[in-house]
C-alpha cells in the first residue's frame, strides 16, 4: 500500500496508537490464498481505517474491495477484528476532534443560523445588530439577528448535525426491527448495502455494530430504503408516513387511558 495520501503501513505502525490497535486476533480465513486477507493484510487494513475513518478509502488505498472488509468483519470467530475495526474507528474520530479543537472556525453554516463576516469586513465598519451592538472581533450574526461569538454558532451548528444523524439512526433501527422477521427483506437490505447487521440487536431495536462509525446519508441504499418505507422524518419519507401513524396509535392508546399526548417535539 503506497498512495500519495496515505503513508506506508511501516509508517503507520510506528504510530504508538496505531501499533496498540494491530495487536488483535486475526480473523479465521477457510481458505488461504496469496491475494487474500492475511493477518498481515488485516492488520494493514485497521491501520488504514484508523488514519482515513473510512473503510472504503483504506480498502481502496490497499487496491481492495470494501465488499471483501465488510465480509471480513461479519466473519466467525473475527471478534478481536471487530474490535480492532472499531477502535481504529474511534481513534479517528478522537484525531479529528482535537484536529478540530486547535484548529480557527470552519464557518459551519446551517440554515438560519450565522453566516461568516464579510472578506476586509471589520467591527468598526459593520452594522448594528437589533440590539444596537457592534460586531466584536470573532463575532459573526446568529439566527437572532444578534452579534455572537464564532466559535459558539459552530458548537451549535456541530451539535444540530450531531442531533439529526442520531435521529437518522433510530429511524433506521426502528426499520430494521420492522423487517427482521422477513428473510428476504432481510436479505436483500444485506445486499443492497453490504452493512453488518446484527438481525438479533435489529429485533429489540438496539444500537447496530457499525453505529459508532456509520455517518447517516440519504443518497446512501440503508437510508434510502428507510426513507421509502416510512420510517423517517415526514418530510424526508418519500412512502407513507410511518413514525407519524405509529405516534398516532400512541396517543390514542394515552387518550384511553386518559392520559396526556406525547410533546413529539420535544427532545
Amino acid at each position: 500500500m503506497s498512495t500519495p495520501d496515505i503513508p506506508t503501513f511501516a509508517q503507520l505502525a510506528a504510530d504508538p496508537e496505531i501499533a496498540a490497535l494491530l495487536d488483535f486476533t486475526p480473523a479465521p480465513r477457510k481458505i488461504e490464498r496469496p491475494d487474500g486477507w492475511t493477518p498481515e493484510r488485516q492488520r494493514e487494513l485497521i491501520a488504514c481505517i484508523a488514519f482515513t475513518g473510512s473503510p472504503r478509502h483504506a480498502a481502496e488505498a490497499m487496491g481492495k474491495d470494501v465488499s471483501g472488509a465488510k465480509h471480513l468483519y461479519r466473519s466467525d470467530g473475527g471478534e478481536s477484528f471487530r474490535d480492532a475495526w472499531r477502535g481504529a474507528m474511534e481513534l479517528h474520530r478522537d484525531r479529528e476532534r482535537q484536529a478540530r479543537a486547535g484548529a480557527p472556525p470552519r464557518h459551519f453554516l446551517i440554515p438560519g443560523i450565522g453566516a461568516p463576516p464579510r472578506p476586509g469586513g471589520s467591527a468598526a465598519h459593520s452594522e448594528p445588530d437589533v440590539n444596537g451592538n457592534f460586531q466584536q472581533p470573532g463575532q459573526r450574526l446568529n439566527h437572532l439577528g444578534e452579534w455572537e461569538d464564532a466559535a459558539s454558532i459552530e458548537r451549535r451548528g456541530e451539535e444540530a448535525a450531531e442531533s439529526i444523524r442520531h435521529k437518522l439512526l433510530r429511524c433506521r433501527r426502528i426499520y430494521l426491527c420492522s423487517i427482521a422477521s422477513d428473510a428476504g427483506k432481510r436479505a436483500a437490505f444485506e445486499i443492497l448495502t453490504e452493512l453488518p447487521i446484527d438481525w438479533d440487536l435489529a429485533r429489540e431495536m438496539q444500537p447496530q455494530p457499525d453505529e459508532p462509525w456509520h455517518k447517516t446519508n440519504q443518497r446512501e441504499p440503508d437510508m434510502i430504503l428507510t426513507a421509502d418505507s416510512g420510517w423517517s422524518f415526514g418530510e424526508i419519507g418519500y412512502g407513507p408516513n410511518k413514525l407519524a401513524e405509529a405516534r398516532r396509535v400512541i396517543d390514542d392508546l394515552r387518550a384511553q387511558r386518559g392520559e396526556d399526548p406525547i410533546a413529539w417535539g420535544a427532545e
